[in-house]
């Protein structure tokens, strides 16, 4: 691992574990690096978190003075666009509670409630979800007032508030198994919902904590299989399960993710951050302990997060994914899922089988 990637993987331990310690020996870079490590952070969108790392970093380690300041000013931004978010969640929110609806927020706000200051999570957008007999009435409220809604491939519904992408969801939990799919049903109605803080005086319905980490989880493993997922996700699963797996307990949670054919997949993914992304010195770990034999495959999916970015978008150089067209996007999944398939059949073979299965049906993105 080069000096770049290695300032930054502990810029962002420092941020996201609130730990100075994160920062011995920390490596004396160039301008041009300090350039690269500012850059790979926002392609990981860890901007925000690597920059309170850079809070604690001392002073004879620091960046060059232009773009400290042009770090600053984007951590400025990252919290407006925080708090603007946060705002819209809550108006979203209070609107549909308001005409007899449940939502649930999934990800986003909620999962930044977990950081030392969840401010500096970078935002991505509102993901709401429905019980699947209110999903057509969600809808609707939003179409009343003119705004357009369209549709994605996996039935969610998507649209523009104020300038930030909404998306209405009726599943969940995204397992494409079917032979799970009455457990996992059977999971959600055992648990159910609570209510987190989401911004001061601003509160949102979320899962409870077993199913929020799991579709944490889920949506990681997904995209992994996929079109690949940033550095910023495992930090949100390291940051949940610091909160979560003591409300849930390790083996409870462990066992639950054998019981929907994940429990593999999970244990790399537990090898993956005390790799990469280590807690501090004292911290408990409520991480089960897999040993070594996952290192090789954690080290994979290193190279995917570091070669793709957020959610694969930068594997083409300078040119966002997202600019391509649609037939382009959805072969270019399809090509990524194949390249990632001796990963995903060795990690969860039935999710990966049933996962191609709707990727052939046109129903994922």
């Amino acid at each position: 691992m080069n000096q770049r990637t290695v300032a930054l993987l502990k810029l962002v331990r420092a941020g996201i574990y609130d730990d100075a310690a994160a920062l011995e020996d920390f490596p004396r870079l160039s301008v041009d690096d300090w350039n690269h490590v500012y850059d790979e952070s926002k392609r990981q969108t860890v901007s925000g978190v690597a920059l309170h790392g850079l809070s604690l970093l001392p002073g004879d380690r620091m960046p060059h003075y232009p773009l400290l300041f042009r770090w600053v000013a984007r951590g400025h931004r990252i919290e407006s666009a925080h708090q603007t978010m946060c705002g819209i969640v809550t108006s979203l929110l209070a609107r549909f509670s308001g005409a007899g609806l449940h939502p649930v927020l999934q990800k986003g706000p909620a999962v930044a409630r977990f950081y030392p200051q969840p401010e500096l999570r970078v935002c991505g957008d509102i993901d709401l979800w429905f019980p699947a007999n209110e999903r057509r009435q969600a809808d609707a409220l939003v179409t009343a007032d003119g705004t357009p809604i369209h549709h994605g491939a996996d039935s969610s519904s998507l649209y523009l508030s104020h300038g930030i992408e909404v998306e209405h969801h009726s599943t969940l939990v995204e397992l494409h198994n079917p032979f799970f799919g009455r457990r996992l049903a059977s999971l959600l109605r055992q648990e159910g919902y609570t209510s987190a803080t989401i911004a001061p005086d601003s509160k949102a319905s979320v899962p409870a904590p077993l199913v929020e980490l799991i579709m944490i989880n889920v949506h990681i493993m997904k995209h992994c299989f996929g079109v690949g997922i940033g550095l910023r996700h495992f930090c949100d699963y390291a940051m949940a399960c610091k909160t979560l797996i003591p409300l849930i307990g390790a083996d409870r949670y462990m066992a639950t993710c054998r019981s929907l054919g994940i429990a593999r997949w999970t244990e790399v993914l537990h090898r993956f951050i005390p790799i990469y992304l280590p807690a501090p010195a004292g911290y408990t770990n409520p991480l089960a302990p897999t040993g070594t034999r996952h290192d090789a495959t954690a080290r994979r999916i290193f190279r995917m997060v570091m070669d793709g970015g957020n959610f694969g978008l930068f594997r083409h150089g300078r040119d966002r994914v997202a600019t391509l067209p649609t037939w382009r996007r959805k072969l270019s999944t399809l090509s990524l899922f194949l390249s990632h398939s001796s990963t995903s059949m060795r990690l969860s073979p039935s999710e990966a089988f049933w996962t191609f299965a709707r990727l052939l049906g046109g129903q994922v993105n």
